[in-house]
């Protein structure tokens, strides 16, 4: 039975964990968004250069794509702790 408690209480911190990672990377992928359109609205990025929009191009790419990774990653094992938790 105590076994069983330890079990749970470690699968309720990495739900935890997996949660504040799928809210995180949701936060800086919105923050990054708005900063560039921001940036756009004021002109600070230059849509006609194309050296800038190609180097807005890979790092965006890169900022979203990382953030796209770990939200997926958390959501999946957001939806496999709870029916772990059911079979305890």
């Amino acid at each position: 039975m105590d076994e069983e408690i330890k079990k749970k209480n470690i699968l309720d911190l990495q739900f935890q964990k997996y949660l504040i990672i799928a809210s995180t990377s949701v936060i800086i992928g919105f923050t990054y968004l708005i900063g560039v359109m921001i940036a756009m609205m004021t002109k600070q990025i230059i849509l006609e250069n194309y050296e800038m929009m190609l180097a807005l191009f890979f790092i965006s790419t890169v900022v979203i794509g990382v953030c796209s990774v770990f939200l997926l990653n958390s959501i999946f094992h957001l939806r496999i702790i709870p029916d772990i938790i059911k079979e305890l």
